[in-house]
């Protein structure tokens, strides 16, 4: 079974607007709508839409719990399994204009010990064979407890992904996290160590160092640059492609993990995975939700994974 595990969730308001945002007037919007987000949320989504079965674990709270769980509901393929807490679940803007993209993010609430140490007894019942994502920002002040669970996750051979904090990235590569997704900026702290990259094959040798601390496989996306991949068996990228098309980056990322995981699920050949995580992205990219199947499919047919020595 497949587990996404999200600390902050998030209810994301979309707005949509004709011409991009004026600073210190109204502006008044042409569409608006809500959907169910925060990024280990957005894995669970996409596994949906590719009809993969996943639980999710996280926080909810306030007068928006109900109206997530909701939201959740149109997904046949995601069990909610949330821990309730007092606070109120936070509310993210999502502003489009004509050319730019605007994110207005909530802080979120704080998370009681309590509510954590209940959601770690849901977690330790996770077992060999399992995979647990755990995805998204996590507060300082539980990364003692974000420790303990992943070290009890990887003591039962869970496989875990790591798409978090660089903080938690860093402590916790001694479990040897199967995949980890930094950006640049997260992977220069993760190995303490300043970035200049302008291409994609300047991240083969930082990436080399996160496997040697731990991490089995390592993706960093690099926008319009690509996207790459460094493994047991050497190193990988692919190109962005239609750049063109691209309408929303908001869950390429996310669509990069789960399709990572779904491919390796039912294939051996980690470049392959490598392949459709990379079509999920972009078929993501180029939608305004999240990719369907059949879009990512017909991505995956013109990707092309590349070797860099």
């Amino acid at each position: 079974m497949i587990y996404t595990c999200t600390l902050n969730p998030s209810l994301d308001y979309y707005m949509e607007f004709e011409n991009d945002l004026e600073i210190g007037t109204t502006n008044r919007s042409q569409s608006e709508h809500y959907e169910a987000g925060g990024k280990g949320i957005n894995v669970s989504i996409v596994l949906n839409n590719l009809m993969i079965p996943s639980r999710a674990f996280g926080f909810l709270g306030g007068f928006t719990q109900e109206f997530y769980i909701e939201l959740l509901q149109k997904y046949e393929y995601i069990q909610p399994s949330f821990t309730y807490i007092d606070g109120h679940t936070r509310i993210n803007l999502k502003l489009k204009g004509n050319t730019l993209e605007t994110d207005l993010n909530a802080k979120g609430p704080y998370i009681s010990f309590d509510a954590m140490e209940s959601l770690m007894l849901k977690v330790s019942r996770l077992d060999e064979g399992d995979i647990l994502v755990f995805s998204g920002n996590a507060p300082t002040y539980l990364l003692d407890y974000v420790d303990e669970m992943i070290k009890d996750c990887a003591s039962k051979n869970v496989k875990i992904v790591l798409d978090t904090n660089p903080n938690i990235i860093k402590r916790c590569l001694k479990y040897k996290p199967f995949l980890i997704k930094p950006n640049v900026k997260e992977l220069s702290m993760i190995i303490d160590e300043e970035l200049e990259i302008n291409e994609i094959k300047d991240l083969i040798e930082p990436c080399k160092k996160a496997r040697e601390l731990g991490a089995t496989n390592v993706i960093v996306q690099l926008g319009e640059k690509g996207s790459i991949l460094v493994c047991d068996k050497g190193n990988y990228y692919t190109e962005m492609i239609q750049k063109e098309n691209i309408v929303n980056t908001v869950g390429s990322g996310d669509s990069m993990v789960a399709g990572f995981i779904v491919n390796s699920l039912r294939s051996p050949d980690i470049v392959d995975s490598f392949r459709f995580a990379s079509s999920c992205s972009l078929a993501t990219s180029f939608t305004k939700g999240i990719a369907t199947k059949e879009e990512v499919n017909n991505i995956y047919k013109i990707v092309n994974v590349n070797k860099l020595d």
